[in-house]
């Protein structure tokens, strides 16, 4: 299996990069620099010899899409629209990654593949017109979708576990969190894994992948708090205390129902997920930073 990554850099493409190695498939990296943003001819010449693209690259700055969606949209639409034309004209197969958060507002319990698509945000409505383009241009495309991705290494600017263990090792007595959204916290090492294996499988279609069980941002933010061993009290606030610009659903929970129905097994519980990443991955770093806030 000969595979090109876009976004290598970010937390799932890291994960991507090291899961596949173990199975001694090595990822080459597709740097955004590449792509010939007028001559589509180009970017078909760089996808020869390919079978898979794994397209995880994309404008993930919620907020800023909001100010700025013309950019939103160039980053995540047209970018997927070369991307997936150039695939049809190679011949190769894509995979995409896609968010949970695209569902919208509509529905109280966690949404399943077949639940109608109500995007709130320019963000996420433009991870739902990429989709529509990449199944346009390539049926046999495999698009994933999933949310709250924790993992990586501990410095990366969007590693939303250590922000908050940073933030609750400088906070004085309480930190606040919101209580009201409520998603699947899921451990880039476990999608990167169910991903090798669906590609294996030869998937195609759209899978809401995720870690088992929702949550709110609130009881995330205690289980970070309670499995870094870092004794502060975490307060319950509404989404409005945060004063966010994007209308963010309060509901970004999913269920894997098309991999259930498939025969898959479940993805592991996102608890078990969170406590092997910080005792494992994140424990040296927590050490060092709760040494260096007692000199």
């Amino acid at each position: 299996m000969k595979v090109l990554l876009t976004g290598a850099s970010g937390i799932l493409g890291s994960s991507i990069i090291r899961i596949f190695a173990r199975s001694g498939i090595t990822c080459d990296v597709l740097d955004r620099r590449q792509i010939n943003w007028s001559r589509s001819e180009r970017n078909t010449s760089i996808l020869q010899g390919y079978d898979y693209l794994l397209h995880t690259a994309a404008n993930t700055n919620v907020e800023q899409c909001e100010v700025a969606p013309e950019m939103c949209y160039r980053d995540n639409v047209l970018l997927t629209e070369l991307l997936a034309h150039a695939c049809y004209h190679a011949h190769v197969r894509m995979v995409f990654i896609s968010s949970t958060g695209i569902y919208g507002n509509h529905k109280a319990e966690p949404y399943h593949e077949y639940d109608s698509v109500q995007p709130t945000t320019q963000h996420h409505r433009s991870k739902w017109l990429a989709e529509g383009e990449i199944l346009k241009w390539l049926p046999g495309a495999l698009v994933i979708r999933t949310g709250w991705l924790f993992g990586g290494e501990p410095e990366a600017k969007k590693n939303f576990v250590a922000r908050r263990i940073e933030e609750g090792l400088l906070a004085n007595q309480k930190i606040n969190s919101n209580k009201t959204q409520v998603g699947n916290p899921t451990f880039s090492n476990d999608l990167a894994e169910r991903i090798l294996t669906l590609l294996k499988n030869q998937q195609v279609g759209i899978m809401n992948c995720v870690n088992e069980g929702a949550v709110s941002r609130f009881d995330y933010v205690k289980q970070i708090m309670l499995m870094a061993d870092i004794p502060i009290d975490v307060i319950p606030c509404s989404a409005n205390s945060f004063g966010r610009q994007a209308k963010v659903s309060n509901n970004e929970a999913a269920q894997n129902l098309k991999m259930e129905l498939l025969g898959y097994p479940a993805m592991r519980s996102w608890q078990d997920a969170l406590r092997e990443y910080v005792e494992n991955d994140l424990h040296q770093w927590i050490h060092k930073k709760k040494l260096s806030r007692k000199l």
